[in-house]
């Protein structure tokens, strides 16, 4: 579109703008963690703002309008200098390290320092980033740490009969200690058989050697593509293993359902989901410091903690948790207690609350 017909289009979109400042969240049009963060802090935000709040791609033609980057690689790697200055924009970012190797990393914190200086704040969801960022010259104040969420709705503990339903689909013996990991943690999208070190998936597998010896019925339930190398190292073990990956996110309840407990030895996370929606289906957590986990887990209470890389100190973790029914229960009821102010819609409440503050709606 040119000429007069542009040009009132352009002055419609101003009018507009100026009239209904309204919330637009950018995510991207894959089905992954993403999509679904912008599913439910959309919905969220809706219920109280009384308005629709539009999930886009494409952020650059909006004027006098709230921006919230849930992705941030259209931020950091699209037209960015098109973003009209009467927008307040809110990025998400949610883990990352410097010089961590990943190009793609790399070249987001190269533009850090510039990029940021546009934004109202940059919503982290764990004390780790908000380190990670002020190190790199983010002021701290322009940092808001508002962690992610979980849909209390949809993950919820089993019954017995729910459980039993769920090993028999998922072909996981009653008699099974069943561990969980579910993640993409080998690099591109193929077979996964080079590992994605900052998920730890070599880690993963040195914990899993130490307690191999532990309960004789011990079995790994995997989800998620690329899981290649921990597979070929499970065999190597000995160990035996179930690998279902899911077309329907959704399906994900049943298999936490499933477990007796979930094991975390990433490197680093922003989260990950996977703590959240372990605790609302009533399962146990053992995970290395970082990301949530290091800001939610009250070591002995709710879950329990390691440095990262100390598979020593989670591998007693784990088997005094399969020697002892009590403790695991006692952490089973600690981190359903804790999820409950987690849930979705609590999420979306803090970051309404944070436009508010910041005088945008």
């Amino acid at each position: 579109m040119t000429g007069p017909r542009a040009w009132l289009a352009m002055l419609g979109q101003e009018l507009k703008g100026r009239w209904r400042r309204q919330v637009h969240y950018v995510s991207d049009s894959a089905n992954w963690s993403y999509k679904w963060d912008a599913h439910y802090l959309s919905r969220g935000l809706e219920a109280r703002l009384g308005d629709a709040v539009p999930i886009i791609t494409a952020p650059w033609a909006l004027r006098h309008q709230v921006i919230l980057f849930g992705n941030r690689a259209p931020f950091f790697f699209g037209p960015r200098e098109r973003l009209h200055p009467s927008n307040a924009i809110f990025l998400i970012w949610f883990h990352g390290e410097a010089d961590s190797g990943d190009p793609t990393m790399d070249k987001m914190f190269a533009q850090l320092p510039q990029a940021v200086e546009r934004v109202k704040k940059v919503i982290v969801s764990c004390t780790v980033s908000r380190r990670v960022l002020m190190a790199q010259g983010v002021p701290g104040e322009k940092i808001e740490l508002i962690p992610l969420g979980v849909d209390l709705a949809m993950f919820r503990p089993p019954t017995p009969e729910m459980r039993q339903q769920a090993r028999a689909t998922l072909d996981i013996p009653e008699e099974a200690f069943c561990i969980g990991s579910f993640q993409k943690d080998g690099t591109g999208w193929g077979e996964g058989e080079e590992p994605k070190r900052v998920k730890g998936p070599d880690l993963f597998l040195d914990l899993m050697a130490r307690i191999r010896g532990a309960h004789p019925g011990l079995t790994v339930l995997l989800t998620g593509p690329a899981r290649g190398f921990v597979k070929r190292g499970l065999e190597t073990l000995g160990i035996p293993y179930r690998h279902h990956f899911l077309e329907d996110y959704t399906r994900i309840v049943a298999c936490y359902q499933a477990l007796d407990l979930y094991a975390i030895t990433s490197r680093a996370e922003g989260g990950p989901k996977a703590l959240m929606e372990s605790w609302a289906c009533g399962v146990p957590v053992v995970s290395s410091r970082m990301g949530m986990p290091a800001d939610w887990i009250l070591d002995g209470q709710n879950g329990f903690l390691s440095d990262i890389g100390d598979t020593a100190t989670m591998a007693r973790q784990v088997v005094s948790l399969i020697e002892n029914p009590d403790l695991l229960e006692h952490l089973r009821a600690g981190g359903l207690e804790t999820v409950q102010g987690l849930d979705w819609d609590r999420v979306a409440g803090q970051y309404h609350a944070l436009f508010v503050e910041c005088g945008v709606i």
